[in-house]
């Protein structure tokens, strides 16, 4: 069964806000970074469970990934980094889900407004509601995120050059069927939802959130050959910080990362991520 209407574009919006919350609370397994500047090019903002990206040079900024819908929170933490929002010349999402996403729906506050916005040419089914995300109880329940005209399709492989920061697409399948990563400058890695990380390395992400595990494995071999043969300087992840250890970056690709209280995935991560 198909859901239709209203309630199909509004459910999982509910369960971002809602839901999922009490769901991650006191599993431990969601580490993002906190707002601020890691260098003098890269830096983030943390949305409670989520990191957007940000990659700035010679006065241009770009982002990876634009945050919730509505996230209240959003005016402190640009001031937090000094970032003036107007002055984010691009956004790539990494795909279309709700934390990822949601800044740049016009359904809310657009918080990058003068922002070009690229997202990878087979994520837009989702975005378009010609393709569910999750199949649950028997119900197929797609994605909410609309994005206004103007968005730019993103092929595998391509490049895009932002006022001398370039930009590499990796179409790599599996948490969704158009999730890309991007290589930043031929350094610096963003991999959105495809790897969770923890003191043991890297893993697989989790599998209540993918539309296909046994796809994200193998999309992460792929991406372990790229990171090496392009010597990736730092992986950053959407839920779980970042590393500069590359080779345990993929250690347990093979491995499904688990979201249990039952045992933590990482000891470190905050008991409720969502508290501030």
């Amino acid at each position: 069964m198909e859901q239709k209407g209203g309630l199909s574009m509004k459910l999982i919006y509910f369960f971002d806000h809602y839901i999922k919350p009490h769901f991650l609370r006191g599993t431990k397994c969601i580490h993002p970074e906190n707002t601020g500047w890691i260098s003098a090019e890269l830096g983030c903002i943390r949305q409670w469970d989520v990191n957007i990206w940000l990659y700035s040079k010679n006065g241009t900024t770009i982002a990876f990934d634009s945050g919730h819908l509505n996230y209240s929170g959003i005016d402190r933490e640009f001031a937090e980094i000094s970032l003036d929002p107007d002055r984010v010349k691009a956004v790539f999402l990494t795909h279309a889900d709700v934390d990822h996403a949601g800044g740049v729906d016009p359904s809310g506050r657009i918080i990058f407004p003068k922002a070009s916005v690229y997202l990878g040419e087979k994520e837009e089914v989702y975005v378009t509601g010609k393709q569910h995300r999750f199949y649950r109880l028997g119900l197929k329940i797609k994605n909410c995120v609309r994005l206004q005209k103007g968005y730019q399709l993103l092929k595998d492989g391509e490049k895009q050059n932002i006022d001398g920061i370039s930009v590499e697409v990796i179409h790599i399948p599996g948490h969704t069927l158009g999730h890309c990563c991007y290589l930043v400058d031929e350094k610096i890695l963003i991999t959105g939802d495809c790897l969770a990380l923890n003191k043991e390395g890297g893993y697989g992400f989790f599998e209540f959130f993918n539309q296909d595990s046994t796809l994200n494995k193998k999309s992460l071999h792929k991406l372990k050959s790229f990171a090496e043969e392009r010597r990736v300087e730092m992986i950053c992840t959407g839920h779980n910080g970042y590393t500069k250890n590359i080779r345990e970056a993929f250690n347990h690709i093979d491995e499904v990362a688990i979201c249990s209280r039952r045992k933590a995935f990482d000891e470190s991560a905050p008991y409720d991520v969502f508290k501030e």
